[in-house]
């Protein structure tokens, strides 16, 4: 498994994420904060995003997985994600380096894990509009 997470594509400035060293974040939250009942710090991906530059025309984060899967989710949904990254006082392992919950909740028991690479993308790149 790979600690670090990569936010690439229609970005100025690609950003390299490592999970591990976010305990010594004074932004990390106590992920009962967001959601009752889960356990473990988080940290907003909304930052991160902003600090990449992404393209005025971005619509969508295509998540990529370590297992080859992949789950896209609109941009606006990845502004307010988070990103879990301990369970039970320790790194995420072996679905790491993070967990990425959608803040409404809807993904709280299947929140989307083995993330490798935050694939920026504008309309005319995402799997929904590609012809």
């Amino acid at each position: 498994m790979n600690d670090v997470i990569l936010i690439t594509g229609a970005v100025a400035f690609q950003i390299n994420l490592d999970p591990t060293v976010w305990i010594f974040d004074d932004r990390k939250t106590e992920m009962s904060q967001w959601f009752p009942g889960v356990e473990g710090w988080g940290m907003r991906l909304g930052p991160f995003l902003e600090y990449a530059q992404p393209d005025p025309k971005a619509t969508h984060v295509i998540c990529h997985q370590s297992t080859g899967e992949k789950v896209t989710i609109s941009m606006d949904q990845a502004r307010s994600a988070i990103l879990r990254f301990s369970r039970d006082g320790k790194p995420i392992r072996p679905d790491g380096p993070a967990l990425l919950y959608l803040a409404d909740g809807s993904n709280v028991d299947q929140p989307i894990g083995y993330l490798t690479r935050l694939e920026v993308v504008c309309a005319e790149e995402s799997p929904d509009h590609r012809e």
